[in-house]
């Protein structure tokens, strides 16, 4: 059971590993009209959108907020169907996640296997951008469609115990089962979190 960051496919730059790489003809780019004094005509900035889900991954605060700016819709998707908030979601930037969602991100949006912001961001240590984005009303028991993983799964595979109490916290499904009959207690187990294992297996029902 060898899910986790790998099944993830963890992105960096413009390849994603293990799902494949993005040529130079598949980049997407969206034009925005920027707005010039009326003497001057209308001029087109175009941003690339694989290159700014690669900044949203690295924590660019910078590039990612003078491209929305200057137009570019925040719930842009980009290989596989992955947003802005996915990829800041996935390395824990919370400061970013908090101005995309100030901005008007989809906090629900499911990329091409159904999984959301909270499911990247459980993956990780990174309590502070889980609780933002339950905070904000992310729905804690989506499951996705390869799996059915769900947040707390993810975070247990990953031996997240802190990430796994505010998942309990706001109504994980801690016996949830994926489409093996396998548990967040599984996961945890198989990929050696006895520490993460032994906080779930009292929480149980039996």
């Amino acid at each position: 059971m060898n899910f986790i960051k790998s099944t993830l496919c963890v992105l960096t730059g413009v390849v994603v590993l293990a799902c494949g790489k993005t040529t130079q003809s598949q980049k997407k780019t969206v034009e925005t009209n920027i707005e010039t004094p009326e003497s001057q005509p209308a001029q087109t900035k175009q941003f690339n959108t694989e290159e700014l889900l690669d900044a949203a991954l690295n924590g660019n605060t910078a590039a990612v907020d003078d491209a929305l700016k200057n137009g570019f819709d925040i719930n842009t998707r980009g290989e596989q169907a992955r947003t802005l908030l996915m990829m800041a979601s996935f390395n824990g930037h919370t400061d970013m996640v908090k101005m995309l969602l100030k901005n008007g991100a989809g906090i629900d949006v499911r990329d091409s296997t159904d999984r959301t912001a909270l499911m990247y961001a459980s993956t990780g240590p990174f309590a502070p951008t889980v609780k933002v984005l339950l905070d904000a009303g992310a729905q804690v028991n989506l499951k996705d469609n390869h799996e059915n993983w769900t947040a707390f799964m993810f975070a247990a595979g990953e031996g997240q115990i802190e990430v796994m109490k505010l998942l309990i916290a706001s109504g994980a499904d801690i016996n949830a089962l994926d489409v093996d009959g396998e548990s967040a207690y599984d996961f945890a187990t198989t990929n050696k979190h006895p520490e993460a294992a032994a906080f779930i297996k009292p929480l149980m029902k039996q």
